[in-house]
Parts: C-alpha cells; sequence; structure tokens
C-alpha cells in the first residue's frame, strides 16, 4: 500500500509540473508554429546520437556482467538493456530501467543475482564517475553564468553538492577497497551489506584494469552521445543555443531527472530547460519546452524497438 501511494504521490507531482510547464496560454499557442517550422534532419541526427550511446551502454553492461562472473550472451545483454530503455518511460525517474533489466537476468540466473545486481550498479556509478569530473570542469569555468539569478545559482550549488557527495563516496570506496579495510568499518556500516557489496563489486574492477579501461573509455560516447539529441533539438528548432551553454546545463538535467519524483524525469526536465535556457541563454519558454521534449523523444524512438522485443520476450514475461 505504501508503494502504491507512493506512485500516485510521484504521479501527480509529475502531473503538477507539466500543468505548470504549459500554464502560459502563449506559450502553448506558439508550440505548433516551431513545430512546422523545425527541421527534421537534426531529430534524426539527435536520434542516431542517443543509438550510439545506447549501442555503448550495451557493450559496457556486458563488461560489467562478464566481470562479475555473470554469463550472458551479448545479443540478450541488448534485448534485455533494450527493455529496460522501454520501462525507463513509465517508472519513476530516469533510472527505472535499471531495475526492470535486473530483475529480468536475476529471473534467468537465480544463483547470480547479486552479481547482476551489482553489474546494473556499478553501470551506474561509473556514469557519474565519469560526470563527476565534466561537471567540475562546468563548475569552475561557467561560475559567472550560472549565478546569473539566485534560481540558476541555487541549480548550481545543487550540483556542487551533488559533485562533493559523490567525490567522498569514491573516494571512501576506492580506499577502503584498496587497503582492504572492509573489516575495520565501524559496526552500524558493515551490517549495511549493500555498501559492502557495492564496495566489494567497485574492488573488482580494480582488479580487472583492461575491462575497467574499456568500460571507461565506453562511458564518454555514453555520456556525451546521451546530452546531443538536445542540442540537436536545439538545432532543429533553431533556438541561439550554443554547444558549450547545452552541455553546461546537462549535468544538472541529467542530476535532477534522475530523482525519483515523477515518472521517467517528466516535468523536471521539462521545467529545468524552460527555467535554465530561458534565463542563461534567452530562449523562449515554448522553445525551451520543446527542445526537452524533442531531445527525449530520441530516446524515446529507440525504446520502442524495447517495446518490440518486450512483447515477442514471452519466456522471459512469464518469469
Amino acid at each position: 500500500m505504501k508503494k502504491v501511494l507512493l506512485r500516485i504521490v510521484q504521479t501527480l507531482i509529475t502531473v503538477g509540473i507539466l500543468v505548470w510547464v504549459f500554464r502560459d496560454p502563449k506559450m502553448r499557442a506558439n508550440i505548433p508554429v516551431i513545430l512546422h517550422q523545425a527541421n527534421p534532419w537534426w531529430i534524426l541526427l539527435g536520434a542516431a546520437c542517443a543509438g550510439v550511446a545506447e549501442l555503448a551502454n550495451i557493450f559496457r553492461w556486458q563488461i560489467f556482467l562478464r566481470v562479475q562472473k555473470v554469463h550472458v550472451p551479448l545479443a540478450r545483454t541488448a534485448m534485455v538493456f533494450m527493455i529496460g530503455v522501454f520501462f525507463n518511460l513509465f517508472l519513476l525517474g530516469s533510472t527505472g530501467g535499471d531495475v526492470v533489466r535486473a530483475a529480468y537476468l536475476c529471473a534467468e540466473q537465480e544463483s547470480k543475482k547479486a552479481g547482476i545486481i551489482l553489474s546494473v550498479v556499478v553501470d551506474r556509478l561509473l556514469g557519474m564517475f565519469i560526470l563527476v569530473p565534466f561537471g567540475v570542469v562546468i563548475v569552475i569555468l561557467r561560475y559567472r553564468w550560472f549565478t546569473q539569478t539566485p534560481a540558476t545559482a541555487a541549480m548550481y550549488w545543487f550540483l556542487i553538492v551533488f559533485m562533493t557527495v559523490m567525490t567522498i563516496f569514491f573516494v571512501a570506496a576506492f580506499t577502503i577497497s584498496r587497503l582492504d579495510l572492509t573489516d575495520k568499518l565501524p559496526a552500524w556500516l558493515t551490517k549495511r551489506q549493500s555498501i559492502m557489496r557495492v564496495i566489494k563489486a567497485c574492488s573488482l574492477f580494480g582488479k580487472s584494469w583492461r575491462e575497467s579501461l574499456i568500460a571507461y573509455a565506453l562511458s564518454f560516447p555514453i555520456l556525451f552521445g546521451t546530452f546531443a539529441p538536445f542540442y540537436c533539438a536545439a538545432r532543429a528548432f533553431n533556438a541561439n543555443v550554443s554547444l558549450v551553454d547545452m552541455y553546461s546545463i546537462m549535468p544538472i538535467v541529467v542530476v535532477a531527472s534522475a530523482v525519483p519524483i515523477s515518472v521517467s524525469g517528466f516535468g523536471v526536465r521539462e521545467g529545468l530547460f524552460k527555467s535554465l535556457l530561458g534565463t542563461l541563454a534567452g530562449v523562449p519558454a515554448e522553445l525551451a519546452v520543446l527542445i526537452s521534449l524533442a531531445g527525449f523523444l530520441s530516446y524515446i524512438s529507440w525504446s520502442l524497438i524495447g517495446a518490440v522485443i518486450w512483447l515477442v520476450s514471452k519466456p522471459a514475461r512469464g518469469k
């Protein structure tokens, strides 16, 4: 019952944010005009960039599974990954699909549940590990740009707090695994088995350095391929947004939309684009919202493949 109530609340939050984003009748009236003038080739290019990011992510997850001694054919890894992409459209936050792909493989290999779950967790953590230094560069170089208004300054400091917390976590995990301090941690912490398992999973990648380097290299097309569709959407609508401006706001958008307060990050993402691009780059509200929706449409196009796989994958659905 608590879970049902929580999902109802989060759905209401999503609807409420979207109503707030589209509350201006003038903005709603301008949207059809902008859509009519859009260049579809830029949208297709954005979808292609999203596809490259998804493909790189499939290979990276395959590496993580192997490090965890979970043997899954690459084709099956790709199928399960795309099913997760599909379910990202309906689950809470932008990481709900991670739960689905872990559940699929756990149903197929019950003896490997711990390794499967850890592969998904480490996959997400490495994405953050790449995002943090990129965010640091943005924070240093674009301080004046972000602090033009109190609202954008608050988002700027939100990014700093997030990066600080993640940096502390990564440093602690590396130190504990490197010095083998797991048994020396306080008793209240060692009882949190999930934290300890994540730390041990990170230590496995320290030993498998070749696989780690390949996974690290794949993280760059994943990260920048995730950002690119939104820049392509801006170009499609002839928005006056530079590549630097778009990539500067994306770390905030990615982190905030991953928080499970809305369905698939809907509303949160559009609200951030409206606020950040509108205030910092002078983009009209209706245009900023369309950029957000069109960029996300690039991923929806790939999620349709996951939908087809889910529909025809009857044995996996029945488990």
